[in-house]
């Protein structure tokens, strides 16, 4: 091989290398809570359509500062399980402003802390507060959203999003956790890690949503805060 064929194939080699470095780089995302909310919104689903007026749910959704977490700031989110089966949950679109491709299958992984009082083997209503709720993560390529279906003739507020029910798992979240904190010897609110990998497929817009809530069956006020969330799409 002559010298110039040779550094013409030298560079074509670095620049194919780099051309798949640049493909298998991910797209990451990270949110701390430390301003805001940074364009998290929240849901409550598997209740009735009229809960609000009826006001027994105790529904809630903000940016707070945590509990016994000095400097701590995440997403509080509460409600009053009336129902037995109240599905809480927060969601966040990706989209092509971040570097997501459009039509692209991605291996998600995905990190959180949870902030819950709860002590493991606690008993309450209906069950556990701690290990009766239900921690759900996932993603999916539309935008999750309410609607209203009779429910033994009431009007119910579900999710489109298939996270199954309660224990069991669905096709877009699963179950990945309960809400008994570390080390029930300590008293007031704790930081629980959650981490979980999971596959999405981006719309033709370049887009995907993450989805974290929990599944109650603790017919209890459930508060909890979310805080430290970060994604990867590889």
């Amino acid at each position: 091989m002559n010298g110039a064929v040779f550094t013409m194939a030298l560079a074509a080699s670095v620049v194919s290398v780099q051309a798949v470095a640049q493909t298998s780089a991910p797209v990451s995302v990270s949110y701390t809570f430390a301003q805001g909310t940074q364009g998290w919104t929240a849901g409550f689903a598997d209740l009735p359509a009229d809960y609000v007026q009826q006001g027994i749910y105790e529904t809630a959704f903000g940016w707070s500062a945590i509990p016994d977490q000095s400097g701590v700031r995440g997403l509080m989110i509460q409600s009053h399980n009336r129902s037995d089966d109240v599905f809480m949950y927060i969601t966040k679109k990706i989209d092509a402003s971040v570097g997501l491709a459009p039509n692209k299958q991605y291996t998600v992984y995905l990190n959180f802390d949870l902030a819950t009082k709860e002590v493991a083997g606690s008993f309450g209503i209906g069950g556990s507060p701690a290990n009766s709720v239900y921690v759900k993560a996932g993603a999916v390529n539309f935008a999750p959203a309410l609607y209203v279906e009779d429910n033994g003739g009431t009007p119910y507020y579900f999710v489109n999003v298939d996270k199954s029910n309660q224990a069991a798992g669905g096709t877009d979240m699963e179950v990945i956790g309960n809400l008994a904190k570390p080390d029930s010897d300590v008293a007031g609110y704790q930081l629980k890690h959650f981490e979980h990998t999971f596959t999405v497929t981006t719309n033709a817009q370049g887009e995907a949503y993450l989805i974290i809530g929990t599944d109650s069956g603790y017919e209890g006020l459930t508060r909890i805060y979310y805080t430290n969330i970060q994604a990867s799409f590889y």
